[in-house]
């Protein structure tokens, strides 16, 4: 992660560092301080405690598709949601249960017409913080301070209406009321006076302080497993066998001596004094960069990271980083990778010219505009970015313009006229086009390459270089990338709004074999999606970044490309956060308004793509 992107984030990990210990204490100690974490919810939306912080205080009520108790429940729970939410008063579900995934708990929520919120807890490590042991459980939250206001049933019993413990009970599909709604979901007509509504209604009366958790027994029933955490308790998770395999893996390409990482993990006793570090930043989702939706489709270069491996890290540090028995240290092979063309020597190297990036402050986007030394028409098959300083180079992205641009004109992406391809932090090899393609650079254009740099704490020269592979003959098929925008320097967010929403759109006229996709936008941005609307109007979502994150804009290769037919529509659909909430943004209390320095905004969804019937040709498309 970049040093900018960590500094943005100082507050945020400040506060959930003083709830940290108790944060991972047994769930028997029911934590009365919890740390920070983020989860995809049921509609693919990021829920972060820490941006939730325009709450006066956040309910977390616990779940499990098949407790008969919580769907008794259901009128109560929306009760609770029309009562409290418009006193704000954010209602949250969380599923832990090792029986769901989020397709089951996307499909009961349909069910039971669940219009909240419900968080999926696939690996567990959520519930084990907050302390939650089985579903049916309600905790209020203050999501500034981050204590556990209270803990306990919704109502006083916590039972279901026949009182038994929810858990047994057999249960089929509610009948429907006149509406078509599950007569289950029907909201109940007042909300009763609980120990729950008691703590609620002096929060938001602004009256409430806190000097102890309110805690009321849950009755035993839908009790969650934890068979990993379990297993872990009685044997913690090996160093060197376990632990240090996923950093090197998932971590060391970025956190290595040179690297654009704060640390190098190099050691165990560097790993080991990162510890809580790690842990808070895999929990809230910041590492590995982590924007991606795992459950729509696949992209190679995604940075996933299995339930599994966060178990094991997340639980190794909770047993106390232990060393293990191992006497070599695996961390200590890590070493910087070599600059050298992973192809071979390129056909031409671009010098990009030397650029002295400052000790500190915010440094301006630099385009440099680069004559190439060739009298014909080229197809590029591969390009490789070798970084003069990785420390410094937050992002690089080039592309192909006519003989007429200069530098200063290079000032919005979406109007230049092609892309070639981008570098950022973590990317060490070289890409190769698909085969049969390429990228076309007619005779006499130029390369014009956009530069970010993030400043280090000392003066350093940048002098990356760009490696280019041409095809001896031209491919079958141009590699086109089309930009998808709205807004430009038009575009404006009123100053706090947490959750402004934009979208474009382009239909596209002939088939297209779509190759990759890329959302775009700076600080304020929080999440991107990408949805096609087929010629039959069936609509499917090809890519969701509930966790957008300006430091990390690669270009995302699909694993297998996906055709669309032709009449297809692609909209992007983008959220963006202008609050305080947002420990990114540059300044809270001003409009973000349009423009290429990264202080400004950007909406754009770049597509990258072949035609398949037309091969050489550029595709026509209309605008929307």
């Amino acid at each position: 992660m970049n040093r900018k992107a960590w500094k943005s984030n100082a507050t945020a990990l400040m506060v959930a560092s003083a709830g940290l210990l108790l944060a991972t204490q047994s769930q028997a100690d029911s934590p009365t301080m919890v740390g920070d974490f983020g989860l995809i919810d049921h509609t693919g939306e990021m829920q972060h405690l820490s941006r939730l912080g325009n709450n006066k205080a956040v309910v977390v009520i616990s779940q499990a598709n098949s407790c008969a108790d919580n769907v008794d429940n259901l009128p109560k729970y929306k009760l609770l949601r029309t009562t409290w939410g418009k006193q704000g008063v954010k209602v949250l579900m969380l599923n832990s249960s090792t029986s769901d995934n989020p397709e089951s708990v996307r499909k009961h929520a349909s069910l039971y017409d669940i219009d909240f919120p419900i968080m999926v807890d696939e690996s567990q490590l959520v519930a084990e913080s907050l302390g939650v042991t089985k579903a049916g459980e309600v905790l209020v939250i203050d999501p500034n301070t981050r204590q556990v206001l209270y803990r306990g049933p919704l109502d006083r019993s916590g039972r279901g209406d026949d009182g038994d413990d929810g858990s047994t009970r057999r249960r089929a599909r509610p009948a429907a009321s006149e509406s078509g709604a599950p007569a289950s979901a029907r909201p109940a007509a007042t909300p009763p006076p609980t120990p729950l509504a008691d703590v609620l209604t002096k929060v938001v009366a602004g009256n409430y302080t806190p000097t102890s958790t309110v805690s009321v027994d849950v009755p035993k029933g839908c009790a969650y497993t934890f068979p990993v955490k379990q297993a872990h308790a009685s044997k913690a998770p090996d160093y060197a066998k376990d632990v240090a395999p996923i950093l090197k893996d998932k971590c060391a390409h970025c956190h290595v001596q040179g690297g654009i990482g704060p640390f190098a993990m190099n050691s165990y006793e560097i790993v080991r004094g990162f510890a809580p570090m790690i842990r808070e930043v895999l929990m809230t989702k910041r590492m590995p960069p982590a924007q991606v939706d795992p459950h729509v489709r696949h992209f190679q270069n995604a940075n996933y990271i299995s339930n599994a491996e966060l178990q094991t890290l997340v639980h190794w540090v909770d047993a106390g980083a232990p060393r293990g028995a191992a006497k070599a240290d695996p961390m200590a092979s890590v070493k910087p990778l070599e600059s050298e063309w992973q192809l071979g020597k390129p056909d031409l190297i671009v010098e990009i010219p030397a650029y002295e990036v400052a000790a500190t402050g915010v440094i301006d986007y630099f385009n440099h505009v680069i004559d190439l030394p060739f009298n014909e028409d080229k197809y590029v098959r591969a390009v490789q970015f070798i970084p003069g300083d990785k420390r410094v180079l937050h992002h690089l992205l080039s592309y192909v313009v006519s003989p007429t641009t200069d530098r200063n004109e290079v000032i919005d992406e979406a109007n230049v006229r092609d892309f070639l391809e981008g570098y950022a932090p973590g990317k060490t090899d070289a890409t190769q086009f698909p085969n049969g393609t390429g990228v076309f650079i007619p005779k006499g254009f130029k390369l014009t390459l956009q530069m970010h740099y993030t400043t280090m704490g000392k003066p350093v020269t940048d002098k990356t270089r760009v490696g280019l592979y041409f095809h001896k003959s031209p491919p079958t098929h141009k590699y086109l990338t089309q930009p998808i925008s709205n807004g430009g320097q038009a575009l404006s967010i009123p100053p706090g709004e947490t959750e402004h929403r934009m979208n474009g759109a382009m239909t596209f006229k002939d088939d297209i074999m779509v190759y990759a996709l890329r959302p775009h936008m700076h600080y304020r941005g929080k999440a991107f999606r990408f949805t096609v609307v087929y010629p039959d109007q069936t609509r499917e979502v090809i890519m969701n970044v509930p966790n957008y994150n300006f430091a990390w804009q690669p270009t995302y290769r699909l694993s297998e490309p996906k055709l669309l037919p032709a009449g297809s529509r692609i909209i992007t659909d983008g959220v963006f956060d202008n609050s305080k909430w947002n420990f990114a943004n540059p300044d809270p209390t001003t409009p973000a308004v349009g423009g290429p320095q990264s202080w400004h905004e950007m909406f754009i969804g770049y597509v990258t793509y072949t035609l398949p019937s037309k091969p050489n040709t550029k595709q026509k498309v209309a605008a929307n």
